[in-house]
């Protein structure tokens, strides 16, 4: 049946708009699909976003690092601990700095290289096994003087402490008592007496705790100030605030006073007895030089050491006779390097090691050992060097403040390594150790001293008087006699 023309326009009208509809269909659904997927990629990043600050600012700052005591040392704590060491480093460098000198400046270059450090400290960097370690001995030491004496860190013992060593320096420091007593001679006895002096132990409360506060303010004051200054010479803009050094210092003087509190408890100074055990010996000597050819036998060194016997036994009765020991020997001693300081030998303790890292002859330390204070030899002493004639200038005793903070500080250090399996240490990350290579060799042997200096035109330096015993110190490393 054939089509009218209307009729098949309006079938092609119909065409076009269901053609034109599909078309706009297909734009729609386009469109829509780039909504969809655009709002969905905005989704996803702001998520994304969202979850990567949660994860740098809640999750990692709360990560552990390690605990002990019962106390947790998260990543963000760990920072605290990394930025309060750093200030205590570049205070420390600013005090030694404003003591001036040739070491100032280099105190003050230090201060750049930390800063550089506190600028980057984030919670995202790996933990320093340093800091890690110390704030694990600091967390134990707090709990186990808590737990077992009682005691904790007084902040201002701390305080005065700390202005004990920066008050010298930036105003503020109490007048310093009198300097006491210490080992006075027996006459004609072979010990010394011993005078106890103070003990220079943990710091005890007194008046000035309570004016401490207001006497560190202005030294914080100054040293923040010269740090800020040193900085900006070398155009570097400061980030560490008065209160970081505040915070920092306080918590390194309040650890040294705990310290010294624990050992106090340890080794109370009741009932301390003192060692009267010499740790030096200081003599002057008189030699009768024997020289020995190197291929000599023994008959002929012996007949080498007769034939000088005699000069020395008349010295010896020389100086039995009243003689001044040290004129004689200036002017008759054959030791040409001690005659010049009147014949004074460096100082050596019981085993003959002197304060100059040498050997003395068993025959010299023997001969010595039994003498006492003040006396002369009453027979002549053998050596290969010769015939000597020894005075026992003076014996060296550590006095009882000394010997009190040698035991303290030992005591301590046996006693702080046993908290580990008192309070069990977990470490996230554990912390770095510096291995110190063992020695392939044995230590090398002292070489002997020389008793019988040749002459020579080239002065001698001054021999020391004595060996020095130990002196106190805060931390617990004991000082060794030589």
């Amino acid at each position: 049946m054939t089509q009218s023309k209307d009729e098949v326009r309006e079938q092609a009208r119909r065409v076009a708009h269901n053609r034109d509809h599909s078309r706009r269909g297909r734009e729609e659904r386009r469109r829509r699909l780039v909504l969809i997927t655009t709002f969905s990629a905005i989704i996803i990043s702001v998520v994304a976003t969202v979850s990567g600050v949660l994860y740098d600012r809640v999750f990692v700052p709360s990560r552990s690092v390690a605990t002990a005591a019962g106390q947790t040392l998260t990543r963000s704590s760990y920072v605290t601990e990394k930025r309060l060491n750093l200030a205590s480093q570049i205070a420390q460098n600013v005090l030694l700095a404003a003591f001036g000198g040739q070491f100032a400046e280099r105190f003050q270059q230090q201060n750049p290289y930390l800063e550089t450090e506190v600028t980057a400290l984030s919670v995202t960097n790996e933990p320093d096994g340093t800091i890690v370690q110390q704030w694990v001995d600091r967390v134990m030491l707090e709990k186990a003087a808590a737990e077992q004496f009682q005691i904790t860190a007084d902040a201002g013992m701390a305080d005065q402490a700390f202005i004990r060593d920066y008050g010298q320096v930036f105003g503020g420091a109490p007048a310093a008592d009198a300097t006491p007593e210490g080992p006075t001679a027996t006459p004609g006895g072979k010990q010394p007496t011993m005078t106890r002096r103070p003990t220079q132990g943990a710091p005890t409360a007194s008046p000035d705790v309570a004016k401490a506060g207001s006497l560190v303010a202005p030294i914080l004051d100054q040293v923040h100030k010269n740090y800020v200054e040193s900085l900006k010479a070398v155009g570097i803009t400061a980030k560490l605030t008065r209160e970081d050094f505040q915070q920092a210092l306080r918590s390194q003087y309040g650890r040294q006073v705990l310290i010294e509190a624990v050992k106090a408890k340890l080794v109370p100074e009741a009932g301390f007895v003192a060692s009267t055990e010499p740790t030096g010996y200081q003599t002057s000597h008189i030699l009768v030089r024997v020289d020995v050819p190197e291929k000599a036998t023994e008959a002929e060194i012996a007949a080498l050491f007769e034939a000088k016997k005699p000069k020395a036994l008349d010295l010896l009765a020389k100086i039995q006779g009243g003689a001044d020991f040290a004129t004689t020997a200036a002017s008759e001693s054959e030791d040409f390097t001690s005659r010049k300081k009147d014949g004074k030998m460096d100082a050596f303790d019981k085993s003959g090691r002197s304060v100059a890292g040498t050997t003395f002859a068993p025959e010299y330390v023997a001969a010595t050992i039994a003498l006492a204070e003040g006396a002369v030899s009453p027979e002549l002493v053998k050596t290969t060097f010769g015939w000597h004639i020894i005075k026992l200038d003076s014996i060296n005793v550590a006095n009882v403040e000394d010997q009190l903070a040698t035991a303290r500080t030992a005591a301590f250090e046996e006693w702080a390594p046993s908290l580990v399996s008192k309070y069990p240490v977990t470490y996230a990350v554990q912390p770095t150790e510096t291995t110190v290579p063992a020695p392939t060799t044995e230590a090398p042997i002292a070489p002997t001293a020389a008793l019988a200096g040749y002459p020579t035109d080239t002065p001698e330096p001054a021999a020391t008087a004595t060996v020095p015993a130990p002196s106190p110190t805060m931390t617990p490393t004991p000082t060794k006699q030589p």
